[in-house]
């Protein structure tokens, strides 16, 4: 996962000593890819100390460092002391969030879990409406929200418990060792889980029966007598 500092100067600010919880927001009214600075100067311009969010994430799924995360913010009135607020950009009302930003989003939310101790569910990673009456992160955003988290919790049990990092999006692959043969339809079926699915091994051990999932070995069955590479 790769975070761009972007170096925001701030008016006064204040030390949070508190993190339990984490908000995801939208930009709502227009659906555009705004920036870490561009909200800065939105809220500079509100009399704000700087931006209100912590992160920002962009549509092609590039992290943006927003206000200094040891500090409370300005997102979610009445909730920011204990905190920590992550804006997708665009409008979810209307548009649908990139597969970039989901990524993005889910990975950055594995790694701010286990760096404080929060447990990742949707008790702790919530919609800004959930704490107050708005309509954001926009629907759209929060029917990925479940899928946001259980990949979240994917990428904690694979990598950042283990004190790893996932390897870049291009870079991503599975080998499949099988007892019996599969056919294209199975590996793009298989390739379908793991991009969009919160829980990839669950799902395809439903349709397949015994799987382990060692590294980037996919073993279906007990044998290795077909052996497949898919990218995912």
């Amino acid at each position: 996962m790769k975070i761009l500092k972007t170096e925001l100067s701030f008016t006064s600010l204040t030390k949070r000593y508190e993190t339990d919880m984490i908000v995801i927001h939208h930009t709502g009214c227009n659906d555009i890819d705004a920036s870490a600075e561009q909200i800065h100067s939105w809220h500079r311009g509100q009399g704000w100390a700087g931006i209100g969010y912590h992160y920002v994430i962009r549509k092609n799924g590039t992290i943006e460092t927003g206000r200094p995360e040891d500090c409370v913010g300005s997102h979610a009135y009445g909730e920011n002391s204990h905190t920590i607020g992550i804006h997708l950009s665009g409008d979810f009302e209307q548009a649908q969030p990139t597969n970039e930003q989901i990524e993005a989003c889910a990975e950055l939310l594995a790694d701010l879990c286990k760096g404080y101790g929060i447990e990742i569910n949707r008790k702790n990673i919530v919609g800004h409406g959930e704490l107050m009456a708005t309509d954001c992160p926009g629907k759209n955003l929060y029917e990925k929200l479940e899928l946001i988290v259980g990949k979240a919790n994917w990428y904690y049990e694979r990598y950042y418990q283990h004190g790893l990092q996932p390897p870049d999006v291009s870079d991503r692959y599975i080998d499949i060792q099988s007892d019996f043969p599969l056919h294209d339809y199975d590996l793009k079926k298989i390739e379908s889980i793991f991009k969009t699915s919160a829980h990839p091994l669950d799902d395809v051990k439903e349709i397949y029966g015994s799987v382990v999932l060692e590294k980037n070995v996919l073993h279906i069955g007990n044998f290795s007598n077909h052996t497949y590479h898919i990218k995912y």
